[in-house]
């Protein structure tokens, strides 16, 4: 374990703040496991620069297991199992499927990336999507960085609903939509109502390496990405995936970071230019981000440009930045859960 410190450390904060932020009590177990374990450490190290080792190893062995391997651990997921865990802690079997399966496990994190898609992240951007078009009076050019599959690209395709102390106070969308949505609406604020339609003109994704859906090995490693217990994930992810079907996207593999300039020259001038992110910048170096930001404001010289921005972390921030005549001014909308469960609104 000496040799890795920092992966120590970071399965520890894992265990300690992540997995129980977002209701995970097995990955929180696991976690706490792995940063004692310098074997399973030894292992995490394999991830590409910038990949977050614990959401790396774990995706890695939940893949496998959703892909068929037969081991005692798949006891205690409840995708694989129901609800009822086997007697006994999960970490010995958890170490025991590591070590059996090192290369396959170890190429898996070597190989892949984060790109959890979290259809459920559109709970935030609804709300503030629906200001840009109050704002803009137009229909939305969407452009997602870090878009992963794109599903949130298709955010106008699902229904809402908000819902404050367990009773619904807002309700958005389809009535016969594939994909419903809920989310819990925390203190004082007032979440503003959508507007009953918000026509999307495009819907364009920029990512690294972009997921095909069609692809039913692209599908079953996002799944792999799901937390063990949030089973209801699971079915969202499968469902966001077949309305693409219905609602095609445009994907484009890219670095954001030097070819977003590309997209946004191409939205035409009636329309109003939204570029999103959900959880990826910490994914982006800072000269990286710098870089986006020079984009955006070198474009906002020519026409109004919005970034809608659901980042940071314990918890993230719900932001609306304005580009005009070269510059951006970023109001703070909310506080929110990093998966969407929970908004708290800030009142203007």
């Amino acid at each position: 374990m000496s040799g890795y410190p920092d992966l120590s450390a970071a399965f520890e904060q894992f265990a300690r703040v992540e997995a129980p932020d977002l209701d995970s009590p097995t990955y929180a177990a696991l976690a706490a496991g792995v940063a004692g374990d310098g074997e399973l450490l030894a292992l995490a190290a394999r991830r590409q620069q910038g990949q977050p080792a614990p959401n790396m190893l774990f995706g890695a062995v939940q893949y496998l297991l959703l892909r068929g391997v037969e081991h005692p651990l798949a006891g205690h997921y409840p995708i694989l199992s129901g609800p009822e865990p086997p007697p006994g802690e999960a970490f010995p079997p958890f170490r025991a499927f590591c070590l059996e399966h090192r290369e396959a496990v170890a190429d898996l994190i070597a190989s892949r990336r984060t790109q959890t898609q979290v259809v459920r992240r559109c709970t935030c951007l609804l709300p503030a999507f629906g200001l840009v078009h109050r704002e803009a009076g137009a229909p939305l050019a969407l452009i997602d960085v870090g878009a992963s599959a794109g599903l949130n690209l298709n955010f106008d395709r699902y229904a809402y609903r908000y819902l404050r102390d367990g009773s619904e106070v807002l309700r958005w969308g389809r009535e016969a939509a594939r994909v419903e949505l809920e989310a819990d609406l925390r203190g004082p604020g007032t979440l503003p109502a959508p507007p009953l339609e918000i026509p999307v003109a495009s819907r364009d994704g920029i990512d690294l390496s972009p997921i095909d859906l069609a692809d039913p090995d692209e599908l079953l490693w996002l799944r792999a990405l799901i937390w063990p217990e949030h089973v209801e994930r699971h079915a969202q992810l499968v469902d966001a995936a077949a309305e693409l079907k219905q609602s095609p996207i445009g994907l484009h593999r890219g670095d954001a970071s030097r070819d977003l300039s590309h997209l946004l020259e191409r939205v035409p001038a009636e329309v109003a230019l939204v570029v999103y992110s959900t959880i990826a910048m910490y994914q982006v170096p800072r000269e990286g981000r710098r870089r986006l930001t020079e984009a955006l404001e070198a474009r906002s010289r020519e026409r109004p440009v919005w970034r809608v921005a659901l980042e940071g972390v314990h918890p993230p921030s719900l932001t609306l930045t304005r580009y005009r005549g070269g510059s951006g001014e970023t109001e703070l909308l909310a506080r929110a859960s990093p998966h969407g469960w929970w908004i708290e609104w800030r009142n203007p």
